[in-house]
């Protein structure tokens, strides 16, 4: 029986131990936290609130491919209860209000009706990030006639490998309203659209209005829990606190309770950064590339539910103040954090589960940080930092029509 181990267990290292465990293979998942998950997972707090970390949305939970594949196999679908919000999402500004649908042709019916001088341009937006969707689709298993045709089955790809969203969209659509819908909720993947990659916008993108978006009822951790016990009862083990410090051949050696520990394997899966796997594995991996801008959230519990006071509002909702055209996204990524965009996630809108009492309701408010702005600061800059961010974006929530007077910051 080979043996197998895992660096890391967020959900890559956990899926991956999964199926390894389930096939046979003698798992070994190492964790330097005290509980698995990485970012799929949740922490309590007083008042019976459970807050989510990570996951808002699970894209293509049925019609991704891999992931149908993968989810079958290790019977999540049978296991886990998944939640379906009513659309994808609501941008407002300054200047426009639209809540995107997640099905394709309503969405498409739906951005015809407030923009019927871009039907055309709206229809090739959508057949052309489907196509390239597809075309990634199939080169996941790639014959030997897609190698020899490879420039007309992937001509999309090849086109547009180097082109930023921005380039794209400006060669789509003259309507600068359009451009920022249809780029709203780019936060989750960059900051700025002259800069993203088309390719994965489109992918993003396509598969949450192919496939909807999903929540994890009682928040991702339900599903990162499954996967280890996945692990541990087909023979596997979980080793938290389990710091790997260096990795040599066929053998990996880690620190747990301040003692030094090795473990011989014959497969190794890395979960975490390539660059620090390189370190550890003493091979030259330096990267010449960008620090990558963050999210950072505000966690909100509510005293009442804001759906039963309020009715029903957007799940999750992009305020993006002035932003007007996709130049702004890019102007207002680098200001002051108050001036700065956010999504707002209510969490009362969907059935969560994340509190204890249905007369209270969870939220979270998301935006783009930058490590280099909190890396400095002392604890007590720190501290009234964030101090400061949460006051200003319990007032911020005030510019949600219909929210007012029921926030209680945790």
């Amino acid at each position: 029986m080979k043996r197998v181990a895992i660096i890391g267990a967020g959900l890559g290292g956990l899926s991956a131990g999964a199926l390894l465990a389930k096939d046979g293979y003698d798992v070994t998942v190492l964790e330097r936290h005290y509980m698995v998950g990485g970012c799929a997972t949740v922490f309590k707090r007083k008042g019976g609130f459970l807050c989510e970390v990570g996951l808002h949305e699970m894209d293509g939970l049925y019609t991704d491919k891999t992931k149908n594949e993968i989810f079958t196999k290790l019977g999540v679908y049978e296991n886990i209860t998944f939640v379906k919000p009513d659309e994808f999402f609501r941008v407002k500004t300054h200047h426009v209000d639209f809540t995107m649908l997640d099905n394709i042709e309503d969405a498409k019916t739906k951005l015809k009706k407030h923009y019927p001088d871009a039907k055309d341009a709206i229809e090739r937006y959508f057949e052309l990030i489907k196509t390239i969707y597809e075309q990634y689709e199939r080169l996941q298993n790639l014959k030997w006639l897609d190698i020899l045709l490879f420039p007309f089955r992937f001509s999309k790809i090849l086109k547009y490998k180097s082109k930023s969203v921005k380039e794209v969209l400006d060669a789509i659509f003259s309507n600068e309203e359009l451009k920022v819908i249809l780029n709203a909720n780019m936060g989750y993947y960059h900051d700025k659209a002259s800069e993203l990659s088309f390719l994965l916008h489109a992918l993003a993108q396509h598969s949450y209005y192919q496939g909807q978006g999903w929540f994890i009822k009682g928040g991702s951790k339900v599903l990162s829990d499954y996967l280890a016990s996945l692990i541990k009862e087909n023979g596997g083990e979980i080793l938290l606190r389990a710091n790997v410090t260096k990795i040599e051949k066929n053998r990996l050696r880690y620190i747990k309770n301040n003692q030094e520990h090795t473990l011989d394997f014959d497969i190794l899966i890395s979960n975490i950064s390539p660059e620090h796997t390189y370190k550890m594995a003493g091979i030259n991996g330096d990267q010449n590339k960008q620090i990558a801008n963050s999210l950072m959230t505000l966690y909100i519990g509510f005293k009442k539910n804001l759906k039963s006071v309020y009715g029903k509002m957007p799940y999750s909702t992009f305020l993006l103040k002035n932003v007007k055209t996709l130049e702004d996204f890019d102007k207002y990524a680098n200001i002051d954090a108050k001036e700065r965009g956010f999504v707002f996630v209510d969490y009362s809108q969907i059935d969560s589960n994340l509190t204890k009492d249905e007369k209270k309701s969870f939220g979270v408010i998301c935006t783009n940080d930058y490590l280099q702005d909190w890396e400095s600061l002392s604890d007590e800059a720190y501290k009234k930092k964030k101090g400061s961010l949460a006051s200003f974006y319990k007032r911020a929530l005030k510019t949600l029509p219909k929210y007012r007077r029921v926030y209680r910051v945790l």
